[in-house]
């Protein structure tokens, strides 16, 4: 009986989550000038006007951009943290540990408001600020991804590697980084992930002329939203089941991590 109901439950718990993807899906093929659904008729023209739609591809681009680079510099720092704190004895770290993953106890829009304020006052609402803003936003995932990697790493090649003379960078780059690969390519997935479909933090940092594809897509949903804005947004679903799919085939890293 009680795995009966917690199989209803899953399965209810998986339709909360699916649905609103579907119906978003399913608007995006709309013939009307309007999202609804179900849609009324099929139609492919609003992807069409979405490619052609100047805002929302400059906002791609953005959203791309500071996503890259914001996974760069979270993926190099985050390691770094990481490696620090699996150092058995290593000094401060429970308190370095708390400071690292604050961001994941604090609400995103009391983020986003201190992040606003704090950049007005240093002049960096802009792009550079969005990458700022991203990277204290998705570090704690790529420290944790990074840290699960590290706690069943063995040790005992990376000691082999320094008795042979191997340098410490050696050691990390040779020994140390393809063990701990697959928490490295889940938290840099996750913070991409993350970054790139961010609404509150990039509502309140970017400018006008920075805004990335989320906000855009908010900003056309606040008039009469056009089919368009569903079939922007159905791309970019489908492309993160893309990518996450490819990565998964490729390096395994969901598997590796969870197993």
């Amino acid at each position: 009986m009680k795995a009966s109901v917690n199989s209803v439950l899953a399965h209810a718990t998986y339709a909360i989550i699916v649905l609103p993807v579907v119906m978003v899906i399913g608007a995006s093929f709309s013939a009307a000038r309007y999202i609804t659904f179900p849609p009324v008729g099929l139609s492919f023209k609003w992807y069409e006007a979405a490619v052609a739609d100047g805002a929302l591809m400059s906002g791609l681009w953005i959203s791309v951009s500071v996503a890259v680079t914001s996974v760069l510099v979270g993926v190099t720092l985050g390691t770094m943290a990481a490696l620090y704190l699996a150092r058995p004895g290593a000094t401060g770290r429970r308190s370095l540990e708390t400071f690292f993953l604050a961001p994941l106890n604090v609400p995103a829009v009391m983020t986003a408001f201190a992040l606003l304020l704090a950049f007005t006052e240093w002049k960096l609402i802009s792009w550079r600020g969005l990458v700022i803003a991203h990277v204290v936003l998705t570090l704690p995932y790529i420290i944790r991804s990074v840290l699960v990697s590290l706690t069943g790493l063995d040790r005992a090649a990376q000691r082999a590697a320094a008795v042979l003379g191997a340098t410490p960078l050696r050691v990390f780059w040779h020994v140390t980084l393809p063990l701990i690969r697959p928490g490295v390519l889940a938290g840099a997935t996750f913070a991409f992930l993350i970054s790139f479909n961010n609404v509150p933090v990039s509502i309140f940092i970017s400018s006008p002329g920075s805004a990335p594809l989320p906000v855009v897509i908010f900003n056309k949903m606040q008039a009469l939203p056009e089919p368009s804005v569903a079939a922007a947004a159905t791309l970019t679903i489908v492309a993160t089941i893309a990518v996450m799919l490819v990565l998964e085939r490729k390096f395994s890293i969901y598997r590796s991590l969870f197993r």
